[in-house]
Formats: structure tokens, sequence, C-alpha cells
């Protein structure tokens, strides 16, 4: 299966440009679209696997246009050995400008020049719409000639800066292609390159460092390390090989070619050249594997006979874990909470409970389940519950488990190892529990759990621990558990398609959102709170305030939102009912819409009138009976709000409410109304 990359750039050329350097690596295996600000397309993406960005505030630009499953990467960007043999031999006397497409790229290539060596030069940023452009004689640039002023009489064009090995690494583990990266054009491509952190390599390659230093660097090193002498024999490495390469075994003064002759040190030697990032297996995982030279320590010795040599390894899953917390730091939705209690809005007592509720349970760690229909702001109450507690500065990690499949749901809860199953990672995979761990995982859609899955859930509930699918190792998780549903739970119990001992662990604290129709006094201030958000100039006439408060808004607040939207896009300074979208001006009309009984709204004239055909049919209504009948006509009167009208009513002297479960009828003095 083709993978999809998308690419973002300042400009159109660049991205084609990274586009070409890419397509050579990754040859027909990859479909690579290009986006640029300067094309103004960034908010395009569709179905991508992954997306390189330039820069990490191009970034933070289009973060909000991005799918959560797509994979973030951020280019690291060097230059190739030619052209840094180029630059050695640019004859350079006082300052230079570099000039490159904007301020912030000009920073990023000088303080790669700098890094590669080059701190000696003095170099004056210059780009496109620059207030005043420096007199100098002498440029530096990256492949931007036309940007170059005209008046500069020496020029060094060093050609576009290129995509790092890391970053391809990166991308080739994002699409799941790692076994490109033993491919000899992907070999000869990083060989070309000027490694883009040289601090690792730099430091190998100089033999008169102390050897305290250098055991210090050993033990704080991420990677493995073994050093050989000429005749391949160890003499030194570091835990983290150790740990790699498995085991208690010792590996001092043992001969590399006999113990790890996967390591190819034969024909490292034979050649002289360095290998990097070759793809080997040890104990069945796959390492990434560089090995570099020591030069002679003799001066004098024409040669380019090493001295010794040092080997790099890797393991992929440490790449996988790397990545994947690199991913909690950069992704938005899902693994940050953006809300706040002040981004609830209402002013009804319905809405003002649920903050007090909400600022009640922030400080436990108990489970909290969240109840409401849909578009009551269910995920907007979990991150504001995330905020206000102690785990604020934590992961918040959300799934919903009705948007995946049964079949993936366990492996996107519990993670897998590699080979766990067909078209699983070879590296494995991390699941939202480990992700969560030490902060919130909020799980949407509780009740569209699979039955066998809720009891994994339950004991991970239990026992704070989870084990990968395909894995044997136990992994402790902490982590505070937010549920949510738009279905009723108890009722699923009942039916047996939810486990009731896991209801019950999570109905600890429970919250339930009122549905937008039973607190309509919050509309105007949800509309004028989202008007002034979002810019909206349009104003709403009385008729359509009139109309948002007796319609039933089946899709709660967010279907507010999406109608508001509708109206800015209109261009229309006043908003009439002529202007109310289409399935509003043709929803269905309640059978009792023509019977508005003097004295009474359009809800009590309701209930009355179904209870004045109860009496003539001779039966008594409940409060259950009169909400479906009520959602049979397209008014949506929840059982609380019912009791409420029933009381009222009662009051007026039209109703008799009978006790328990006997039902309400109509009293003489209701049934006068009718005559």
């Amino acid at each position: 299966m083709i993978k999809r990359l998308g690419i973002v750039t300042s400009s159109k050329a660049v991205g084609l440009e990274y586009k070409r350097q890419l397509t050579n690596i990754f040859k027909d295996m990859v479909e690579i679209s290009t986006y640029s600000f300067e094309v103004g397309n960034v908010k395009d993406f569709k179905n991508l696997d992954a997306l390189l960005i330039s820069t990490y505030s191009q970034y933070e630009a289009i973060s909000k246009f991005i799918d959560n499953k797509t994979e973030i990467i951020i280019a690291k960007l060097t230059l190739s050995k030619k052209s840094l043999e180029q630059l050695r031999n640019f004859s350079v006397k006082g300052p230079s400008m570099l000039v490159n497409l904007s301020f912030e790229m000009c920073i990023e290539t000088i303080a790669l020049l700098y890094q590669l060596g080059f701190d000696y030069l003095e170099l004056v940023p210059v780009y496109p719409n620059m207030v005043q452009i420096p007199n100098l004689d002498t440029a530096i640039t990256t492949g931007e000639l036309r940007y170059v002023p005209k008046h500069v009489k020496k020029v060094l064009d060093l050609g576009h800066r290129l995509i790092d090995k890391d970053t391809i690494v990166e991308i080739a583990a994002g699409l799941r292609l790692e076994e490109i990266l033993s491919e000899k054009r992907v070999s000869d491509y990083f060989d070309s390159l000027v490694p883009y952190n040289k601090g690792v390599e730099f430091l190998l390659s100089k033999s008169n460092i102390l050897k305290s230093q250098f055991n210090t660097l050993l033990s704080l090193m991420e990677k493995g390390v073994i050093g050989v002498n000429k005749d391949c024999i160890i003499e030194n490495y570091n835990k983290m090989a150790a740990k790699i390469l498995g085991g208690d075994r010792q590996y001092l003064g043992l001969n590399a070619r006999e113990v790890l002759p996967q390591f190819e040190f034969e024909k490292f030697f034979s050649t002289g050249k360095p290998i990097r990032n070759k793809l080997v297996e040890i104990n069945g995982k796959p390492i990434t594997l560089s090995i570099f030279p020591i030069p002679a320590l003799n001066k004098e010795d024409s040669t380019n006979t090493a001295n010794g040599a040092f080997a790099i390894i890797e393991s992929f899953e440490s790449q996988e874990d790397t990545q994947n917390k690199l991913r909690l730091q950069l992704a938005n939705k899902g693994h940050v909470a953006k809300y706040t209690v002040d981004d609830i809005i209402g002013k009804s007592k319905e809405i003002q409970e649920v903050k007090k509720i909400i600022l009640r349970m922030a400080n436990s760690k108990s489970p909290v389940l969240i109840t409401g229909e849909s578009g009551t702001g269910k995920e907007l109450v979990a991150q504001a519950i995330h905020n206000v507690s102690p785990l604020r500065d934590k992961h918040f990690v959300a799934i919903n488990c009705a948007a995946i499949p049964p079949s993936l749901l366990e492996s996107e809860l519990f993670g897998y190892e590699a080979g766990a199953f067909t078209g699983a990672s070879k590296s494995g995979k991390m699941g939202i529990f480990e992700l969560a761990h030490n902060g919130t995982l909020f799980l949407d859609e509780i009740g569209e759990m699979p039955m066998e899955l809720q009891t994994r859930f339950l004991r991970v509930l239990q026992e704070k621990e989870v084990m990968r699918i395909g894995g044997d190792k136990v992994i402790k998780v902490d982590v505070r558990i937010i549920a949510a549903t738009n279905k009723n739970l108890y009722e699923q119990v009942e039916k047996g398609l939810f486990r009731k001992d896991l209801f019950y662990r999570l109905n600890v604290l429970p919250i339930n959102l009122p549905p937008l129709r039973e607190r309509t006094e919050d509309i105007e201030v949800i509309i004028e709170a989202l008007k002034k958000k979002n810019h909206y100039r349009f104003k709403l006439s009385k008729e359509v305030m009139d109309f948002f408060y007796s319609y039933s808004w089946n899709g709660n607040v967010r279907e507010l939102i999406n109608c508001l939207e509708y109206f800015a896009n209109l261009g229309t300074e006043v908003i009439r009912l002529e202007h109310l979208p289409y399935y509003m001006k043709n929803h269905p009309k309640s059978k009792t819409d023509n019977i508005i009984i003097n004295g009474l709204d359009e809800k009590q004239s309701f209930v009355l009138t179904l209870l004045y055909e109860a009496f003539k049919n001779k039966v008594k209504l409940g409060r259950r009976s009169i909400s479906q009948k009520a959602f049979e006509n397209n008014m949506h009167l929840g059982e609380y709000e019912v009791r409420a009208i029933l009381h009222q009513l009662q009051d007026l002297g039209y109703v008799d409410i009978g006790p328990g479960r006997s039902g309400s009828t109509i009293t003489r003095k209701g049934i006068e109304l009718f005559k």
C-alpha cells in the first residue's frame, strides 16, 4: 500500500526541492504532496500518513488543520559535504550577507553553519521585503540566488539545504517503511551529508581526549557505543551497548569479528570508509548500526589506515519510544487539554451546578463518568476537569471508542509488541494507557466498548497495570480515567450490553450534562460569546431568536455552533427566518402546535393536551410516557422537565399528580379549557 506524505514549506519552490530529495529516496513507495504558505493551501491536509513541516512555528500556525492520526515530523536540515568544502575554500573578509527566504530561515542557516564549525564567519541575515539592506559586497545563500541584492559582487550558493538523515529515519519510521533504510541509495545519500549534529562523530574522531571525559560521555549517551582497536579487539563499550546486545556477557578483550559478525568490522577495516545507518539484527530485534574510524595517532602517517573504530548502535524500539514522546510534545488535540472551566458558557442554574461539580471533583483521582446527549460538550468538561486538577501539567490523552473498529481498539488501548499480529509495526507500538501515564485518559463513547474489552479495561482499573498484545511484560500505569457516553449505561447493564462491575467502577463521580433545550436561557449567552470569539458581525432578528427558544436542538450546542458558522458565511447583516438552514425551516412541526392554550406556553399546552386525550381514552399517563410522546411529536422533553411542567399545571389547578408511578390526570378545571 502506497503511503502518503505531505510537505509544508514557506515557498512553493522549496517544497518542490524537498519533494525531489525524498522522491529519490522513497521512489514510488510514497506519494508526496506539497503545501506552502506562498500558495495558501496549508489548510487542505487530507488522508496523510505523515506531514513533514519546515519549522515549529509553521506547525503552530497550522496545527488545528492537521488530522490527529497524522504523524508530525519537524524537519532537520543540513548541507552536503561538497557544499561544506566550497565554503571552506570561499575567501571572505569582514561581514557577509546570509540570504534566505525569511529572517527565521536565515537564523536557522547561520546556526547550522556555526554548528558545523564556521563560527568565525560574521553573517548578517538578509531576506525578501527587508526594510534596510546592508551595504555588503559578499553574500552566501542556500539556493535562493533570486533574493541576493544586485549590488553584491561576490556570491557563494551552497545549494538548497538537504533533509538530514535523522529526519529521513523519522519519516521512514512514521510511514512504517524502515526497510528502505537498508537500501544502497539511502546509505549513499547519508554518506553525502554533513551530520546535523556533529558532536558525537567529532568526539569519536578525536583521539586526544582525556579517558575520564570519554568514559563520562559514553555513560551519558542514549545510544550504544562499542570501541575496538585496529586488531578488532573490543576495548570499551557503554551500558547502553550492553543493554542492546543483551545478557550479562562480558565483551572486553573479545574479538568483535567473532562475537559480533553481523557488524561487518572486516569490511570496514578493508575499505576504511564509515558505515552509516545500516540495519542489522541482534537477538531477533532490528538495530541501527554506524561505524566510524579512529584516525592514526601519528600525524606523519599519510595512509588512511584507521587506528581503531567505534560502532554506534540504537534499537528501533527506543526510536519508536522517542518518537512517541516527541509526538506527545507536538500533538494538539488528544494529548493536550485546551479547555478550562471558563470555556463552559452559560448562566442557567443547571450549567452553574455543573461547574461547581467540576471544581469539587477535580482534586480527586477517582474515575468520572460524564453523561449527556451528543453535542452537549462532554470532552470540553473532561478537559476542564483535567486543567483544574493537580494533573494539569501532565498528559491528557483522548480516544473515541466508537470511532475505532473493535478489531483495532484493543491494540490502540493496550499497545502491542513487534510481530504481535499481521500488519503490526515491526517495532511494536505504545498503547494509550502508557501514553497517558501519570496523566488523564478520556474515553469518549465508553458505551460502545465491546464486552470482551471491558473485561481487560476493568482489570487495568483494578490493578493499574497493562500488558501489550503479544507481550509478557507487565507495565505499571497510573492514570485518572474520565469516561463519557450519550447512552443510558444503567439500561445497557440491564440489557447485558455493559458490565455491571465496570459501570460501578466508572460511576464513582457522575456528571450529567443537560441538553440545550432544557437550558434555553443559555442560548443567547452562548451566541454572544461565539460571536465575540469568532468576530461574527451579523445580528439575529427577534423572530429568529424566538424560533431558537422553541427549537428542539437535537445536536445541542454543537448544532448551535454550526448554525452560527453558517450565518457568518451568508454575508447577511441581519439574519431572518428565511435565512435559516434548509433542515431547520423544514423541521417537522409538533402535532399540537396549533393548540396553544391561553395563559400557557407551548410545552405546558402540549402536556395538558396529552392528558386531555388520555382522559377521553380513559387512561393515565406517567412522566416517561409523556416524554416518549413528546419525542414522537418532535418536541423533546426529558422526564425531569415533564415533572416540572406537571407541578406547574397542578399549581394552576389543571392537573392531579398521582402518587408514585400511578400517573397524572387532567382535572375538571383543565377539561374546561378545551370546551
